[in-house]
């Protein structure tokens, strides 16, 4: 047997490792095929959850879409309905049922408290009928035979009045509780939704039941009130008489009884006086709370007949009388022919005729007569006249009764009202609807008369509790009473030339404006009081002011109440960058300028001590840095902590500041002088440590005024900005002026013993000394042939006691502009 070929031997090896190759790849491919399903099933997953996403973020958006719209209701117009629209009705009908419901609870109310007070009063009642009753009926010892069939004597007089008495309260007072328990039911039957379709039909339905049953219940309030009344007076009148009668069955007087039933007597009219005198205060003000039936009746409130209607009744009268006969001829043949006409349909009429002409004739002709004469006997003319007499008291009842004024146009009753009610308001939501209506000109001009009741409403509206609405609402009034002012002052210069006008008329005799000279006073005497009223009223807000201590430093007149309230209308960090600019200002007088100006720059420096930086870069970014500065250098003193604040105002504008300075100590200027600390600190921070000066700017005014006012304060850093400068700058091209100034800064340089005007000294760098001292030596030429002058020389006039500020309208008075 011969071994495999050659060609076998090359196959075959190759064979074997193809179909392992194969398995592996089948094993490779079912698991690709195995995480390619699963790939598909987390797609899948994926999908449902993106679609639920989608979902999801489209229910968000529709929601966010009714939110849009709903609020975007609020500013836009609803749309026209049909007066029977259901929804309009359904509102109409819930409004009459509210007004329904108030007056059911209140008439429900006064039946509750009746039936409870005649539940015990008839308990009373019946303790003392029960004896009365008893006292009716004999005796065992008077009534003989008990088995007689006679019956018992009549009882006493006064033992039957008494029963009376108490009996007829006792039937009042069941008939009271009868009234209450109907009244109840009647009263719930008011508030039941009437069982119709619509609502039209339900809101027309109620409307028409309250109408026809309100005058029917308010009738029966007052039945049930004067009949109790009437059951009380009963009792109280049965048990005086008892006590009466009783104190008189004995031998002798029992004045402790009779003592008991006048002191009864007394508290009964006392009682009744007291039901008189609050009828009288009824009918004498309009409003009282003891209103009642009969002081409507009084006042003609209530219509109850002849009263009302005296005029009519006589004319009717009048007519009545001439014409009576035949009325009642007419009525009785009516009545005649009714009654009988079913046997006169049954007779002939000729018959008819015959037998009841002649008995209807006399009949009619009696009552007629019997009619006549009635009327003849009533004397019309004595009833007419107390009517009239009646009718004429019922007016002037009403001419002379006070009426209360809420329909006058009395506005500082109502601001006095208005302020009282929000000083006592308990609920925010209230304040929040009625803070709109404060307004400080209606305080000018109708509530001058107290400030606490301002203060009190202030108070309230500003407490804890209320809104960020209602205390911006309270501040924003300052800004419109100051644009007020200005208005109403010309309105009171027009009204002041006209009075002048008519002065000078009524000195020509002229009668028109003689008789108003009275009303022109009176009209003047307002004008000074509305002004005295408005410097009350700013000093009251600017005291208002409790987040700061700059406030009280502010003095009101009648000139600057404008300029104050201008300011403290403006937000805090606005109100402090304005005070920091004040001492610019001068101009106007607002007050203590220094303090305001200090206390300003106190709290800027208290906050950067406190590591609140950025409250302090807010309240800069208000200043305008130019009048800021000019405000530091008119300072009435410098501190050491200004140095800090005023580094963060120049910041990186020190070129601008450098002119500044140089014009404000180079014009002439009708100011006090310069506080030289302040200058020198500005140059310092403007020159920059090192010191960087531009050597193309002329300092020759900064260092006159430095030269002439020194300040031990920064002296050091001043003479080595100085010495810097002046070593750069060509010294050969100075003017007299200028080389002036120098010569004079550097004698002081090297002078070892300076000081400035409190006597401290002035130390310099050894390095500045020896470069001033070389500047001397090199410039000596220059500088000695002009005179030289001592280091308090007056003819150094480089500065002036004050300077113009820049030509800068952001600069310019109000404080108001930013």
């Amino acid at each position: 047997m011969s071994g495999p070929s050659s060609s076998e031997q090359l196959t075959k090896p190759t064979v074997e490792p193809n179909t392992s190759t194969i398995a592996l790849l089948g094993d490779h491919f079912t698991k690709l095929i195995a995480v390619v399903e699963k790939l598909n099933v987390t797609m899948e997953g994926q999908k449902s959850t993106m679609e639920k996403v989608e979902s999801t973020l489209i229910d968000h958006g529709k929601k966010f879409d009714i939110l849009t719209m709903d609020a975007s209701k609020n500013d836009q117009p609803y749309d026209q309905k049909d007066l029977d629209d259901e929804s309009t009705c359904m509102a109409l009908y819930d409004m009459v049922m509210a007004k329904t419901k108030e007056k059911a609870d209140e008439w429900k109310e006064t039946m509750e408290v009746t039936l409870i007070f005649i539940a015990l009063f008839s308990a009373v009642l019946t303790a003392f009928l029960v004896p009365a009753t008893q006292a009716l009926l004999p005796t065992s010892s008077n009534s003989g035979n008990p088995t007689s069939s006679s019956l018992p004597p009549q009882p006493p007089r006064s033992a039957e009045v008494i029963c009376a008495f108490y009996y007829l309260s006792l039937i009042i007072a069941i008939m009271i509780a009868v009234l209450c328990a109907l009244g109840r039911r009647w009263v719930r039957k008011l508030t039941i939704r009437p069982d119709v379709r619509t609502w039209r039909e339900k809101m027309l339905w109620h409307i028409e039941r309250m109408r026809r049953a309100e005058g029917w219940l308010q009738t029966l309030m007052e039945v049930i009130y004067w009949m109790l009344l009437s059951s009380i007076a009963l009792f109280m009148g049965g048990l005086l008489y008892q006590l009466w009668h009783v104190s008189q069955l004995f031998e002798e007087r029992a004045s402790i009884l009779l003592s008991t039933w006048a002191l009864g007597v007394i508290f009964v009219c006392s009682i009744m006086l007291t039901m008189i005198s609050t009828t009288y205060h009824a009918v004498r003000y309009q409003g009282s709370v003891f209103e009642g039936l009969i002081s409507r009746v009084i006042v003609g409130e209530v219509e109850v007949g002849f009263p009302n209607h005296v005029g009519i009744i006589w004319t009717w009268f009048e007519k009545g009388v001439a014409t009576g006969g035949k009325w009642a001829v007419k009525m009785e043949m009516k009545q005649s022919l009714a009654h009988g006409w079913s046997w006169i349909r049954r007779v002939k009429p000729a018959d008819f005729l015959r037998r009841q002409g002649r008995w209807i004739q006399v009949l009619t002709r009696k009552w007629s007569k019997s009619f006549g004469t009635t009327v003849a006997n009533i004397q019309w003319i004595n009833l007419m006249k107390t009517m009239n007499v009646a009718k004429n008291a019922r007016e002037w009842i009403k001419r002379n009764r006070l009426k209360i004024g809420c329909d006058s146009n009395d506005s500082e009753n109502l601001f006095a009202t208005y302020l009282d009610q929000i000083a006592q308001a308990s609920d925010p939501i209230l304040l929040d609807r009625a803070v709109a209506s404060l307004s400080y000109q209606d305080w000018v001009l109708y509530g001058g008369k107290s400030m606490d009741q301002l203060q009190k409403a202030y108070a309230r509206l500003m407490a804890t509790d209320t809104s960020s609405r209602v205390k911006e609402t309270v501040t924003s009034q300052i800004s419109r009473f100051r644009s007020w002012i200005p208005e109403r002052r010309e309105q009171i210069e027009r009204d002041r030339i006209s009075r002048a006008l008519g002065e000078l008329l009524a000195k020509d005799a002229d009668e028109y404006f003689l008789a108003r000279e009275e009303e022109r006073e009176k009209e003047a005497q307002q004008k000074e009081e509305e002004e005295s009223r408005t410097i009350e009223l700013t000093n009251f807000l600017v005291r208002q002011r409790t987040d700061d201590s700059l406030s009280p430093f502010f003095d009101t007149t009648g000139e600057n109440c404008t300029d104050i309230l201008d300011l403290i209308s403006l937000p805090f960090e606005r109100f402090v960058a304005k005070c920091l600019c004040i001492k610019d200002h001068d101009d106007i007088d607002l007050g203590d300028h220094h303090s305001i100006f200090f206390w300003s720059v106190n709290y800027c420096d208290d906050l950067l001590r406190a590591n609140r930086r950025d409250e302090v870069t807010r309240i800069l970014s208000h200043v305008d840095i130019f009048s800021t500065v000019r405000s530091f250098a008119l300072a009435h003193s410098y501190y050491l902590w200004y140095g800090p604040v005023l580094k963060l105002i120049i910041a990186d504008r020190k070129t601008d500041i450098l002119h500044l300075l140089n014009d404000l100590l180079s014009t002439p200027r009708d100011r006090p002088n310069l506080n030289s600390g302040c200058v020198s600190a500005a140059f310092v921070i403007a020159a920059g440590s090192p010191p960087q000066l531009p050597s193309h700017l002329d300092l020759s005014p900064i260092i006159g005024h430095i030269a002439q006012h020194p300040s031990w304060v920064n002296w050091r850093e001043i003479s080595d900005a100085v010495i810097a400068y002046l070593v750069q700058c060509d010294m050969p091209t100075l003017s007299a002026r200028s080389a002036l100034a120098v010569y004079e800064f550097l004698r002081q340089c090297v002078d070892t013993e300076l000081c400035d005007y409190d006597g401290i000294p002035c130390y310099s760098n050894e390095k500045t000394v020896h470069a001033a001292q070389t500047l001397l030596d090199q410039y000596q030429g220059l500088l000695i042939p002009l005179p030289p002058p001592s280091p308090r020389s007056e003819s150094i006039t480089l500065t002036e006691e004050s300077s113009e500020s820049l030509d800068d309208d952001s600069c310019s008075f109000p404080l108001r502009r930013t």
